[in-house]
């Protein structure tokens, strides 16, 4: 009998230990984008993202001469979402994968749910063009109509709603102290801890009135500052802009445990970028 089971435990091992695991969100994510097909992709597809399915892979559907660059921001018991960067020489485009784990024991546990990126972007480069080629004129007549959203605030401004990840994440970095005062300044003076919802938004209001609170957001490109965006009363949004609830701009919390999570359906982006900073996005 023990010669019996050594034989078969013998015939069984290799299987065993050539037996991969799972993919993980990542993993699924590089072979989704890559130049190359995926046979097995609508196995690892669920929900919207199998409704939506074509026969070629995404990653087939790309420009094979954009590089693509994917990076796990998130993954939790039963959810993930991986970043995905496309470039080339003059341009970068960002959208994110969500992931939803179903089920532990499931031969393929991790399944792509949902595609995101920020709507309505489509709007901003003709309001660019027309801005830069304002005549000086026309560009001071404009200024005067709007003292405190200039031609060049706009231009920035705009520049940042539809740019980058990348673009967003090096502005930041360029002027992380300045951002770090003028969120001191409203937290200070306007959003303190025992501020009563009540207050919230006429308080909300004063702050995007006050004169020094405009000077420090409009250098930044910021449109407004809020609490009100993301539902997390103890968050400090930056908003640079969208249209509708497609939104992008930066949060302030410090503490990482009351960073509002990701979802498909509301903030399809949470990108940390330092020091209780991140980039969000919401639908």
């Amino acid at each position: 009998m023990m010669k019996y089971l050594l034989f078969v435990w013998g015939w069984l091992l290799p299987l065993v230990l050539l037996a991969e695991p799972p993919l993980e969100p990542l993993q699924i994510a590089k072979q989704f984008v890559a130049p190359t097909g995926w046979p097995e992709m609508k196995s690892y597809l669920s929900g919207e993202a199998a409704g939506q399915a074509r026969r070629q892979s995404l990653g087939q559907q790309i420009p094979t001469t954009l590089q693509r660059h994917c990076e796990l921001l998130e993954q939790r018991e039963h959810t993930a979402v991986v970043a995905v960067e496309l470039r080339d020489s003059v341009s970068r485009n960002d959208f994110y994968l969500h992931f939803r784990r179903d089920s532990a024991s499931a031969t393929i546990p991790w399944k792509l749910a949902a595609i995101r990126s920020l709507g309505m972007t489509q709007l901003g480069p003709p309001m660019l063009k027309l801005l830069a080629e304002m005549p000086p004129a026309e560009a001071a007549q404009y200024n005067q109509k709007h003292p405190d959203a200039s031609r060049d605030f706009m231009l920035g401004n705009i520049q940042l709603w539809i740019g980058s990840d990348a673009n967003i994440a090096e502005h930041f970095a360029r002027h992380q102290p300045e951002f770090q005062r003028a969120a001191d300044l409203v937290q200070s003076r306007y959003f303190t801890p025992t501020l009563p919802d009540t207050a919230l938004v006429r308080t909300e209001q004063a702050a995007n009135a006050d004169a020094d609170v405009l000077a420090a957001l409009r250098p930044l490109y910021i449109s407004r500052v809020t609490r009100r965006n993301l539902g997390c009363a103890n968050c400090l949004e930056f908003l640079i802009g969208g249209v509708t609830d497609n939104t992008v701009g930066l949060l302030y919390q410090p503490v990482a445990a009351k960073v509002p999570p990701m979802s498909p359906n509301r903030i399809i982006v949470m990108k940390p970028l330092g020091n209780g900073w991140y980039l969000y996005k919401t639908t």
